[in-house]
C-alpha cells in the first residue's frame, strides 16, 4: 500500500512549513509529514525552507543570522514560524521526515532530537548524505535516513544498467527519495522500483500534484508519494486501496 506524505503541508499561500499547514494535513488523515529545517542564530531548529526569508515571509536575509526574538516577529503567509519542538509536541504519532539544509543545524537537530528522545519520530534527507550521516553519528540510537543526490546517481544506475542495488549501498537507508523524472530522465521507473525494494529499501517519490502521476506511481508500486495536495493524494490513493 503506498503511504501519503504531505510537503511542506497543506498550504493556501506562502504559509509552508507552519502549523498550520501541517495540522490542516493531520486532519485528512495524513501522518507523514514531510519539511525541512535550518537553525536560528539562537540555535533553535525551525521547519523553514529557503536561505533566506524573502520569498514566503514578511522579512528577508539569511535564516541562520535571526535570533529566536526576531523570528517570533516573521510571519509566513500570515502565521508564526513553526519550530521542531512545536510540530513534535502538536503530533506526537506523527513520522517527520526531515530534509537537513545545512551544516549550521546538524548539531542543533542532534541535541533535540536526543534531548526528546524522537529517534522513532524521525526520518532524515539531505541533498548531501554527509549532512543527514553527521546528525545520524551524533545521536545515541539510529534513526532513518534516504541517501543525498550522489548515492542515489549511483544507485539509480545499478538498478537500471543491472536491475539489482548492491546492499552496500542501499544498507543505511530505509529509504530512497527521488523524483518521477530528472529533467528528461526517468527516475521513479518500474525497474529502479523492483531493484530498490529487492535490496531492502523503500520508494518514496516527490513531488506528485495530478492524479494521472499519483495513479502511475500507485501501480508501480512505490511505498510512499509526497504531495502539495494531500486532499487530492488522500484521495487518489484511498480510491486505489
Amino acid at each position: 500500500m503506498t503511504r501519503a506524505f504531505t510537503h511542506r503541508g497543506v498550504r493556501t499561500g506562502l504559509e509552508e512549513n507552519t502549523l498550520i499547514a501541517f495540522q490542516r494535513a493531520v486532519d485528512l488523515g495524513v501522518d507523514h509529514l514531510e519539511s525541512d529545517v535550518h537553525a536560528s542564530a539562537d540555535g533553535t531548529v525551525y521547519l523553514f525552507h529557503d536561505e533566506t526569508l524573502d520569498r514566503v515571509t514578511t522579512a528577508s536575509g539569511r535564516f541562520n543570522d535571526f535570533s529566536d526574538a526576531q523570528l517570533a516577529q516573521v510571519r509566513a503567509g500570515g502565521q508564526p514560524l513553526c519550530t521542531l519542538d512545536m510540530l513534535l509536541d502538536a503530533f506526537p504519532q506523527a513520522l517527520l521526515n526531515l530534509d537537513v539544509k545545512d551544516e549550521h543545524v546538524i548539531g542543533p537537530l542532534a541535541e533535540l532530537i536526543e534531548r526528546r528522545q524522537a529517534h522513532g519520530s524521525i526520518a532524515l534527507a539531505a541533498f548531501d548524505t554527509r549532512r543527514s550521516a553527521a546528525v545520524a553519528a551524533l545521536l545515541s540510537k539510529p534513526v532513518r535516513r534516504s541517501p543525498g543526490q550522489r548515492d542515489m546517481v549511483l544507485i539509480w544506475l545499478c538498478a537500471h544498467l543491472f536491475g539489482r542495488v548492491p546492499h552496500r549501498l542501499i544498507r543505511d537507508f530505509w529509504a530512497v527519495q527521488v523524483p518521477l523524472k530528472q529533467g528528461v530522465i526517468p527516475v521513479a521507473t518500474p525497474r529502479f522500483v523492483r531493484a530498490v525494494q529487492r535490496a531492502g529499501a523503500q520508494v518514496h517519490v516527490w513531488v506528485a500534484n495530478d492524479e494521472p502521476t499519483i495513479r502511475l506511481l500507485a501501480a508501480r508500486g512505490v511505498d510512499a508519494i509526497m504531495s502539495d495536495d494531500a486532499e487530492l493524494l488522500v484521495k487518489v490513493l484511498g480510491a486505489q486501496a
